[in-house]
């Protein structure tokens, strides 16, 4: 099918309509579940992706009142961002907890104090890449960004970390 032809037009008219009207309630909502204006207007938007791949495959499936289902979305699609963001953080649990003294050496407390100091995404890009030895594409996967975005990161944080601990701690192939 292609884009002009009536069997697009009509879910995308539908879910426009409800855009219009429905866009600044969805908004202000989402803004609140998801903490900022950025992260809930990306909510928003998201809920209505959702809303038109539905209406596109079962037409009419939107009824009024239509609300509660965006806002059922809304939360649904705020609770898996947050599960990822939770599943995130306990990986990440060990370099933010209070190093017990005595079970680590030296070196490596000073490794964990530095990956402290990173942006939480640069350090789940490290952790993932160097500690979990995963691939730049599956970390890319995990954090929600490009591969380019992984390796750009990646390679930034060398650098943040060669000047935290100092270049004795690197690697020699680094940069």
């Amino acid at each position: 099918m292609s884009r002009s032809e009536p069997g697009l037009d009509a879910p995308r008219n539908r879910v426009q309509a409800i855009y219009e009207t429905e866009l600044d309630h969805l908004l202000a909502t989402c803004t609140l579940l998801a903490g900022d204006r950025t992260a809930g207007e990306d909510l928003a938007q998201s809920v209505f992706a959702e809303a038109l791949q539905r209406e596109r495959r079962e037409p009419g499936y939107l009824r009024d009142p239509v609300w509660p289902w965006l806002r059922t979305v809304a939360v649904r699609l705020a609770s898996r961002q947050r599960a990822r963001i939770r599943g995130e953080l306990g990986r990440l649990h060990l370099l933010t907890t209070d190093l017990p003294d005595g079970i680590w050496d030296r070196q490596t407390v000073d490794v964990v104090q530095a990956l402290r100091r990173l942006p939480p995404r640069m350090r789940a890009c490290t952790v993932l890449a160097y500690l979990e030895d995963q691939s730049t594409q599956a970390i890319a996967d995990t954090v929600g960004c490009s591969a380019k975005t992984v390796e750009n990161q990646l390679r930034e944080s060398r650098h943040r970390l060669r000047d935290f601990i100092g270049a004795g701690y690197m690697g020699a192939d680094d940069e």
